[in-house]
């Protein structure tokens, strides 16, 4: 097999690279089940799912918001298509959440596989077979790739449109055309449909070309920008709303006025992730690489600009820097490579860096098998399926009186929309009161997150809302266990699941 594998790899090194890539990334689909972020389930798969099951989980939809409905400030093109393929799904027979999840990552999984084979053909045009295939190589096993891969998160799910783009800008072995810019412009245009953010990269192949004195293939690659732009974001905003980018334009104004919502970090936040996402040390040479050369400045500046104005902007996420991680990683790699092969430094030590790479590859592949068999927010979602088979189900309390910030259980898994949720987080409030206020959607249910002083804590509950009969625990996955580990700040709950039990109806 070994052989083959070898073989193939020699005559037909893109097909070996994209088979390479696809096993982790189907192991992952199967057994890496759950959500990476809020947004990537709350933002994607709860509105998609939903509006099939005709209600409207986020209330984005102008129809379901009143007199005065207002933009959320959310591009429906990418849960428009989880929509769809919901409603295929649904078509067909399948209706189990967890089955369609499956369906979901396998999809994402392939889309996936654009990163590695364009990845591959720009390390190719910007350096030699050997250097493009230890490119490819990381692309398609680095152990964050396939976990990511199969999640719903925008800023993943653009990075094939980016990657699409930037080989068009490069294909050629002069300067890119007018057809290859206006393809990229396409491309990267798509990218912002799922991405807003995606802009910023979306305006360094602009100003490259500005500065190299093209100006034709600036205003073409513009007009392909554009392109995209106006046929999906406009045409749906125009549908739904009236007018042509309602969604961007809140989207913007949101951005500006939450700066600091969500918390400050330095301007330095983003370097320090990309020389730890990449491996140290080996990170510090892909770091190295890619600030020691600006050529081609057609990739070299989108990035840059990405990079420093997500730096430039307060509320920094790990997950924004996602788009620009791949092209950041092969143009580095790449000359770093063609900078150490000619380095007499490192030619006279040659035992050093096959060390280095060593080490890598073996913290790289432990991670990796751990990341592609584990699911995230596994106790979130497998309480919310638990209730699939419990009967019906009224409404929930999720008490969280230990930590007291109660997450928003995955109404997906349950398959029910029209379930009242009460956060319970403060002891000295009365909770009967606040059941029985609900009438005929009085919640049967009670989410305990945490088991810490459990036994005190259902005992205050069941003074307030009658006894509790346990029905069910929910465990937090490995990835969540060891993500608690790192930085206790993440969340790393079992879910212990209970029914109020309804009082017996007195005979007449």
């Amino acid at each position: 097999m070994w052989n083959v594998l070898k073989d193939r790899a020699t005559r037909q090194p893109l097909a070996a690279l994209t088979l390479i890539a696809l096993v982790p990334r189907l192991v992952a689909a199967f057994f890496s089940g759950g959500y990476f972020a809020h947004d990537d389930h709350f933002l994607i798969i709860e509105a998609a799912g939903s509006w099939v099951d005709g209600f409207d989980y986020n209330y984005w939809l102008p129809w379901n918001q009143g007199e005065n409905p207002r933009p959320s400030g959310h591009s429906y093109v990418y849960v428009g298509l989880h929509f769809l393929v919901f409603s295929a799904l649904k078509a067909l027979g399948m209706s189990d959440p967890k089955s369609m999840m499956v369906v979901v990552r396998l999809l994402h999984a392939l889309w996936s596989l654009v990163v590695v084979r364009t990845g591959y053909r720009i390390a190719l045009r910007l350096s030699d077979p050997a250097i493009a295939w230890h490119t490819g190589l990381f692309l398609a096993l680095f152990y964050f790739m396939p976990f990511l891969a199969v999640r719903n998160l925008v800023e993943v799910a653009c990075i094939p449109f980016l990657m699409l783009g930037a080989w068009q800008l490069v294909k050629r072995d002069q300067a890119p055309g007018l057809r290859e810019v206006l393809l990229a412009g396409i491309w990267i245009g798509l990218a912002i449909n799922i991405r807003f953010q995606t802009i910023f990269f979306a305006a360094g192949p602009g100003l490259a070309l500005l500065l190299q004195r093209r100006l034709w293939p600036a205003v073409v690659y513009g007009l392909g920008l554009a392109l995209p732009l106006l046929v999906l974001q406009g045409g749906i905003d125009q549908f739904l709303w009236g007018r042509p980018f309602a969604e961007l334009g809140e989207y913007v104004l949101y951005n500006l006025n939450n700066t600091t919502t969500y918390g400050q970090l330095p301007w330095y936040n983003y370097l320090l992730l990309l020389l730890g996402i990449y491996i140290p040390f080996f990170s510090v040479a892909v770091v190295f690489g890619y600030f020691r050369r600006t050529s081609p400045l057609l990739l070299w500046l989108p990035v840059l600009l990405f990079l420093a104005i997500h730096s430039y902007f307060p509320n920094k996420q790990e997950r924004f820097l996602f788009p620009i991680i791949p092209l950041f990683f092969v143009l580095g790699h790449v000359a770093w490579e063609q900078w150490r092969t000619t380095s007499r430094w490192w030619q006279a030590r040659p035992k050093l860096w096959r060390g280095l790479l060593g080490f890598t590859w073996a913290i790289n592949s432990v991670v990796l098998v751990v990341l592609v068999f584990s699911s995230s927010k596994q106790s979130r979602v497998d309480a919310m399926y638990l209730l699939r088979d419990a009967g019906d189900v009224r409404g929930l309390v999720i008490e969280d009186t230990h930590e007291q910030d109660p997450p928003m259980p995955p109404l997906f898994y349950l398959g029910k929309w029209d379930v009242l949720q009460i956060p319970y987080t403060d002891t000295t409030v009365a909770l009967g009161p606040l059941v029985e206020s609900a009438g005929a959607r009085k919640p049967d249910i009670v989410l305990f997150f945490g088991v810490e002083d459990l036994d005190r804590r259902m005992a205050h509950v069941a003074e307030q809302v009658g006894p509790l009969q346990e029905i069910g625990r929910a465990k937090p996955g490995l990835v969540d266990r060891i993500v608690h580990w790192l930085n206790p700040v993440n969340r790393n709950e079992t879910i212990v699941l209970t029914r109020i039990q309804e009082p017996p109806v007195p005979r007449p």
